[in-house]
């Protein structure tokens, strides 16, 4: 591709025809710490554009911890919070995958595990919504 070229790597693309799910395959020596940052600026640039041209992140298997930084670019405040309380709402306890998918506020894309969820006054919101429902949380 021209991201590719224009950093010197070789980038083939991989895709399910189908379904428009594209998978950039960027070829690089993983021991040559200079290819290493091109493969990662060249995966941003994909990235990028991939958004700027009204596509998504995710493929078949969903937002992965590498993309999840991208989120806040793609989706708004409010959209990213609503996700996150429809997560809290049915992982109370944050003891599923904690840490993983919503990054914490600031593009910070990893989180140290066991942290609660940044969110908690609308972990009580639901909570308070849920019992006057007469829902079990």
């Amino acid at each position: 591709t021209a991201i590719g070229k224009k950093h010197g790597l070789t980038v083939a693309n991989v895709f399910h025809a189908g379904d428009g799910n594209l998978h950039p395959l960027i070829l690089y020596d993983y021991e040559n710490p200079e290819e290493v940052e091109k493969s990662h600026k060249i995966g941003e640039e994909i990235l990028s554009a991939c958004i700027r041209y009204g596509g998504t992140l995710s493929g078949e298997h969903g937002i992965g911890i590498e993309k999840a930084e991208w989120m806040s670019d793609l989706y708004s405040e409010n959209s990213l919070a609503n996700m996150q309380n429809v997560r809290v709402f049915f992982n109370p306890e944050n003891l599923l995958n904690p840490g993983k998918l919503f990054p914490h506020p600031g593009r910070c894309a990893e989180s140290k595990a066991g942290t609660p969820p940044p969110n908690l006054s609308a972990v009580n919101k639901t909570k308070m919504v849920a019992a006057k429902s007469g829902i079990a949380v």
